[in-house]
Parts: C-alpha cells; structure tokens; sequence
C-alpha cells in the first residue's frame, strides 16, 4: 500500500513542474511580442524615397493602386512584381504603354479592363478621373512632367493639381538618360511597392552586363576607333531622318563604343536631322528603329513580330533611294533595332546589340538573344515574345 500511494506522489511533483515551465515560457513569449511589437511598426513606419527629380515621396504602406503615367512602360513593374497589372487603378494610353496590351494580355486579361486617364501627355490627363480611381501613388515620366528636364519651373499644371489633391506622385526616368536614371529610379519602384529585393536583383544583373561591355572597351589593345553612327527613329516615316541627339539612345551607342551623328546638331533628345547632312557625313553604321504593327511587308520589329517578317520588311527599307547611298548599307553593316528598348530597363539588351554590331570582333562572344531569355526566365511576369533586332543576313542575329 505504501509503494501505491507512493508512485503517484512521486509523479506528481514533475507534471506540476512541466506545467509551470509550460506557462513561464508562454508569459515570456507573449513579454517578447510585446516589447517587439513598437520596435516592428517603428521599423515599418512610412516609405520614405527621393524621386530621380529631387522630390521626397512618403507612403504610409507599400502602393497597390497605382496609375501609370503613358511614358512610363509598364516593363518597369513587369520587372518587380509577378502581376503588374493588379496594381493598376488607371493609366494613361499610348506612349511607352502602347505596346503593353500585345505583351500582357494573354497571361493577364485583366489589362483590358484597366481605366484609362487620359491618352499621351500628361495635358491630357484628367486629375478628376484619376482622383476617382483612389490611387495611392501616380508614377510619371521625367519627359512628362518635367518637358525634356526642363526643371520645375516647366511643371505642368495637372502635377500641382495632383499634388494639391494630396495624391503621391513619384517621377522616374527610363528615357532622357537612361544609364544615369534607370538604376535609381527602378530602385524608387521597389522601394514603394515593396518589392526592393526583386529591384536589386535585377540591378545586379544590369550592371554586370553593362560593366562587361564598359571593360572590354577599355582593355582593348589598341583602343578601338568608335565608328560614327546614323540611329533613325521610326524608319518607316516617309521623310528622312529623325534621330536621337544627347540622351535616350545616344547614351546607348556611346556606351556601346560608338559616336553617333546626330550630337553634332541636334541640342535636344530627339529632334530632325537632314537628309543631306547624313549623306554628306556618310556614316559607317546605320540602325534603324521600328516597332510592331503598321503596313503589312512594311518594317516592323517588337511583340509578335516573327524573323521572317523582320527581315523581309527589313530588306525592303534598305531599298529606298534615299537610304541606298548610304556607304553602310551597300557594305551591309545596316541594321534595325525595337524602338521601345528606349523606354525600358531592358535597353540594356539593345546596348549589347549595338556593342556587338560596332565592334564585331571585340564581342564577338556577346550574346544578347541568351541576356533576353534570360530577362524573360528571371524577371519579366510576361515573356517578352517576338523579334526585337535585324541585321542584314537574318532577324534576331546581331
């Protein structure tokens, strides 16, 4: 009877003691979180970022209802966040953000049904209309809102406006420099998305590229001569020749080690070059721009643009007379490149491109068709489809 009575006396005695330990444990927990807690919301606190404008933006939380400046491409989003287009309150039509519906709307339908603010420039855009959206965030364009960076005495009046309206509104650049402005401005989207760590990633991977090409250049013996190049915009217009002048692409050609004419007379980031000036400075290279759409057998390259098309329409530019003339197309070192390169962070595969196009020997082992597979597979939420350069053999080979 006693050895009975013992065993649960004995028993007792720990059960109790794990029980005790138990609630210690749960109490200090729950003291933890408590402590944490303040430190955790100071830490969230607002989201606070300098625009490539100079201006400070603060959200109270990351933005999931934003609307989208027209010459601000959607690509940039498309960079960050797996489903860019449910971040949409409103966009403005054309511009950069003309060529977004053919890239998204298979994967997400939902982008025919995103409203619409206004079409091209920011004058066209209506605050009332985009007051209605309950945006949290309006991402614009430097080329917009700032005409040509002119400053901000140039600010139009709908950005006051929506300022005044209390609407955050942040300014990035893919377009007038776009090797100075894309990394801190594709920083600013992550940052307000909360998607930082999907922006550096893609950094990364662009500067490593771009350093790359900057390298070879420089420890090239001897140093390659930069051959002078003619870059006409929108080849399929019928009068010759706009071109780019300081910025935009011409970053692009100079990174890529080339000189490109137009600097000498164009002072803006686009503007008219004569057809006799380009004659009579006979470049060594000539590349063309083009986008999808248009005249069927016309030049076209971008989304859905299959090679055959590319080179045919291609091949049909070159024989124009005011083109034929030219020293570099009858030696064939003429080539077309997607014009919309120039308002995305994915320029960083036409500057490859061009790189390999300039000095063929140098980069010989570049490979910018696996740097955009490669963007595609990493990055894009939608695979960037079709063919987005020519040369004078076939599309899609630089």
């Amino acid at each position: 009877m006693q050895a009975d009575t013992a065993r649960p006396a004995s028993r007792w005695p720990g059960a109790f003691l794990r029980r005790l330990m138990a609630a210690m444990l749960t109490l200090a927990a729950l003291m933890l979180a408590c402590a944490v807690a303040p430190a955790q919301e100071a830490t969230q606190g607002p989201i606070r970022v300098t625009d490539i404008a100079g201006r400070e933006v603060v959200l109270p939380r990351p933005a999931q209802r934003i609307v989208l400046g027209a010459w601000v491409s959607l690509d940039a989003l498309s960079l960050l966040h797996p489903d860019p287009v449910s971040l949409l309150a409103g966009w403005a039509e054309g511009g950069s953000n003309g060529i977004q519906p053919a890239i998204l709307r298979d994967k997400f339908p939902a982008i025919g049904k995103v409203p619409v603010i206004g079409r091209g420039t920011l004058d066209s855009i209506s605050v009332e209309t985009v007051v209605a959206q309950r945006p949290d965030l309006v991402v614009l364009s430097q080329f917009d809102a700032f005409r040509y960076g002119a400053g901000a005495a140039a600010k139009p009046p709908a950005l006051a406006q929506l300022e005044a309206a209390g609407i955050p509104v942040v300014i990035v650049d893919f377009f007038l420099d776009p090797l100075r402005n894309t990394e801190a401005s594709l920083r600013v989207l992550g940052r307000l998305i909360g998607r930082e760590a999907q922006a550096e990633a893609f950094l990364a991977f662009y500067r490593e590229h771009l350093t790359a090409i900057e390298r070879r250049l420089a420890a090239a013996k001897p140093a390659p001569t930069r051959p002078s190049v003619f870059l006409h915009a929108f080849a399929t217009r019928p009068e010759c020749c706009f071109s780019a002048g300081p910025g935009t692409i011409d970053g692009f050609i100079r990174l890529a080690g080339g000189h490109n004419i137009g600097v000498e007379t164009l002072t803006g980031p686009v503007g008219q070059l004569s057809l006799e000036y380009v004659l009579a400075r006979n470049p060594d290279i000539y590349v063309a721009t083009g986008v999808s759409g248009g005249a069927a057998g016309g030049f076209a390259l971008g989304p859905g643009v299959s090679p055959q098309r590319a080179a045919e329409g291609f091949a049909t530019l070159l024989k124009r007379t005011d083109l034929a003339a030219l020293d570099a197309v009858s030696k064939r070192r003429a080539f077309g490149l997607w014009h919309l390169f120039v308002h995305t962070p994915l320029h960083l595969v036409a500057v490859e491109a061009l790189a390999k196009w300039l000095h063929p020997e140098l980069f010989e082992t570049l490979d910018p068709r696996a740097t955009l597979d490669e963007i595609n597979a990493r990055f894009l939420a939608a695979p960037l489809s079709g063919t987005f350069w020519v040369g004078p053999n076939a599309a899609g080979q630089p």
